[in-house]
């Protein structure tokens, strides 16, 4: 009797192991469908979108342009995974969170091509250029008692003559388009334009959900500075739609030169084929205008100011330039008999002067050569009488002002310190933006929706193994 329930105990547990085994074997077979399924779905990426920017996304459209979740659903059925009841539990866009998983992957990117050396050597300049930054700061607020002087000068001009008054000359620079005065002679400004309302940035977005704070990244300098190298290397600026210099931007195709800097070569420039929505794409990343004009505009007017301050600091310190301008201040000054005048005159004509200095800087950079952050008599380009022709319609100013000076900075310097400054959110979505334009304009992609484009995704899937017991299980997948 003993031994008869012994031998029934042994086979009841055999048999509860073995159905245990076989539950735990459905198990793995389910898990395995769905997992199996869900890497073939996220193995349909979009493309172009990894051959010419080298970012992973599943274009959640299906080429349709209407990005639908059950498209999902129906490709897991597809894929094998079908007999399950799915959930999406949490999803993420390239759009989400200021595009914080296209930054993620742009920056992972980054790394596995060029490694962290070569831009760490750049770690130790963002203090430079957030000192900068302050300084830049301070001086527009210090210095704003010298511009009210300046302006009370000039409000008397109608007192001096107008002749040799740099003064005067000024007056009208300030009241002309920066842009006009920049422009290199030759040179055509593009007159391209875009809607904002159209841009991914601007218009209502589809949204993700859930948090994915378990997986996603930190940023960090590091990632500032490669995300500033990747726009850098994809995309184009208004230096390079050149006829000479460091590059050359004709019938959309790039020639490097020159301009690629030793660190970072100018990469892939295939996005660059054909004709895009903008051509001044780096300094739109930058400002966010509707028109290549007004995006050039204002990025040229931030470099005139990062320009005049050393251009400014330093011709203070040149007796031979302080002598010139006291000179010709005493000289108009006695003209209206008020000598008395010739000192806050001679600053004036100091502060005309470095501001007609910057604006041949950043002609110097539009033009592909480099201007040096610190400046000596040699590397002064303006005299005070070619200031007096500077924006004047016969124009022969400086014939070196594209001069490639060595130890000078380029443009493309000059934008990677403003991207560094500028917030990862904004960066992110405006390139965002380009990347949608390019591949609707340049490949013919025109269903493509950067808000349709997913980059990670978790589904809850609910089956019924057999006779009545249902089985739930987690599926994640993320491309970074």
């Amino acid at each position: 009797m003993y031994l008869s329930l012994v031998f029934i105990l042994l086979i009841s547990f055999a048999g509860a192991m073995l159905e245990s085994a076989s539950l735990q074997n459905v198990k793995n077979y389910r898990r395995a469908d769905m997992t199996r399924a869900v890497e073939s779905i996220f193995a349909e990426y979009q493309k172009e979108l990894w051959e010419v920017y080298g970012i992973f996304a599943l274009e959640g459209s299906y080429e349709t342009g209407s990005y639908s979740e059950e498209l999902l659903k129906e490709r897991l059925a597809y894929y094998g995974a079908s007999g399950m009841n799915q959930e999406i539990t949490r999803i993420q866009l390239l759009t989400d969170q200021g595009a914080s998983a296209f930054y993620e992957q742009v920056t992972a990117y980054m790394e596995n091509k060029y490694g962290l050396d070569k831009v760490k050597k750049l770690v130790g300049q963002t203090d430079t250029w957030k000192a900068g930054e302050e300084a830049l700061q301070n001086y527009e607020r210090d210095g704003a008692k010298t511009e009210q002087e300046l302006q009370e000068l000039l409000s008397q001009k109608e007192e001096f003559p107008e002749e040799e008054n740099p003064l005067s000359h000024v007056a009208k620079l300030k009241s002309m388009p920066l842009v006009d005065l920049i422009m290199p002679k030759g040179r055509v400004m593009s007159k391209k334009s875009i809607t904002l309302s159209e841009m991914v940035s601007h218009r209502k977005r589809n949204q993700g959900y859930g948090d994915f704070s378990d997986v996603a990244g930190s940023g960090s300098t590091i990632s500032k500075l490669l995300f500033g190298e990747y726009v850098l290397e994809h995309f184009k600026m208004a230096s390079d739609s050149l006829q000479s210099g460091n590059g050359n931007y004709n019938s959309g195709e790039f020639v490097s030169g020159n301009s690629a800097n030793e660190d970072f070569s100018d990469g892939n420039r295939g996005d660059m084929a054909g004709d895009g929505s903008l051509d001044y794409e780096l300094e739109y990343i930058l400002e966010g205008h509707a028109s290549d004009r007004e995006n050039l505009e204002t990025v040229a007017s931030k470099l005139l100011m990062v320009r005049f301050v050393p251009d400014y600091a330093y011709i203070q310190t040149d007796p031979e330039k302080k002598a010139e301008a006291e000179a010709a201040a005493l000289t108009l000054c006695t003209v209206i008999g008020l000598p008395e005048l010739a000192e806050g005159a001679a600053q004036g004509i100091l502060l005309a002067w470095a501001y007609g200095e910057a604006i041949m800087d950043i002609r110097t950079l539009i033009s592909g050569g480099k201007v040096p952050l610190v400046k000596n008599a040699e590397d002064w380009k303006l005299s005070l009488s070619g200031l007096m022709q500077l924006g004047s319609a016969g124009e022969n100013v400086a014939a070196d002002s594209g001069k490639d000076m060595e130890s000078g900075l380029a443009y493309r310097e000059y934008l990677r310190m403003l991207l560094f400054l500028k917030s990862q959110d904004e960066v992110g979505m405006r390139t965002l933006d380009m990347v949608e334009q390019n591949l609707k304009i340049r490949y013919g992609q025109t269903f493509f929706r950067a808000d349709a484009c997913i980059s990670r995704v978790e589904f809850h899937s609910t089956c019924n193994l057999r006779r009545g017991i249902m089985y739930d299980f987690p599926t994640y997948f993320g491309y970074n």
